[in-house]
């Protein structure tokens, strides 16, 4: 009774199941040894967590959730990517197209208002045009200057005026505002700015700030502030093109 009570207890087996599949062919030493090692492996695994299927049950489901969430991040994150590529490639494109009409109308434009000579825009970066500087590559008739910091600031100051109005003529605006950009030239020079600004004028509206008497004879319309009364600023209108015909009947007049 004691054997088929611990043969129940420690082994869960009946006395058939045990005859029926175990025989006494072994070396005994040998299996209690056995049956020792494999006590101390099931007394080290500890107690059995009966709710070790439940919490599994949620940890794989919070897993599931979460990986399905990051899946969803890389899908939205490779479209994102995608998308920024492709905008890039569409700007290289735009800016490639303008830059290439804005350095052809830079020569042009350059050698109008000098008379002459070269000039050129390029990257500074060829090969990363979204994040490449641009230099100012010129040379003026009859001079052999490498370095755009050499220039006198009137020179510099042209340089600029053409660079601007090469862009304007790529791109062109409704009305543009230039605060004293002539006030370095010389007057040929200024002459030859207000010139060019008059041609300019059939496509854009500009507004000058000026000083110079050469850029006020092309204007359409003087704007000036004076004081007739000491401490009280008057703005006067002047269109040009009717105080010249008044001057002329004066002149005519004898007046």
């Amino acid at each position: 009774n004691n054997y088929l009570s611990r043969l129940s207890n420690e082994y869960s087996m009946t006395y058939e199941y045990a005859s029926e599949n175990y025989h006494d062919e072994v070396d005994i030493e040998f299996a209690r040894g056995e049956v020792a090692t494999l006590r101390n492996e099931i007394v080290t695994l500890g107690h059995v967590n009966i709710d070790a299927i439940e919490e599994y049950k949620e940890v794989s489901s919070r897993y599931e959730n979460m990986n399905s969430q990051r899946l969803d991040l890389i899908q939205a994150q490779d479209k994102i990517v995608q998308a920024i590529d492709e905008m890039d490639q569409i700007m290289i494109e735009k800016f490639s197209t303008t830059f290439e009409k804005i350095n052809k109308e830079f020569n042009n434009v350059f050698r109008e208002l000098f008379g002459g000579g070269r000039a050129q825009i390029k990257y500074t970066d060829p090969d990363n045009i979204l994040e490449t500087g641009i230099d100012i590559d010129v040379q003026p008739p009859g001079k052999a200057v490498s370095n755009i910091t050499l220039f006198s600031g009137g020179e510099k100051a042209l340089i600029a005026i053409s660079c601007l109005f090469a862009i304007l003529k790529v791109r062109p605006v409704p009305m543009c505002i230039l605060d004293e950009v002539e006030a370095a030239l010389d007057m040929a020079n200024v002459e030859r700015f207000a010139k060019f600004l008059r041609e300019f004028s059939k496509q854009t509206q500009f507004i000058v700030v000026t000083h110079r008497e050469g850029t006020m004879e092309e204007c359409d319309l003087l704007y000036g502030a004076t004081m007739q009364q000491k401490g009280v600023t008057k703005l006067v209108s002047v269109k040009l093109e009717e105080a010249i015909d008044f001057s002329n009947e004066n002149r005519k007049g004898g007046i």
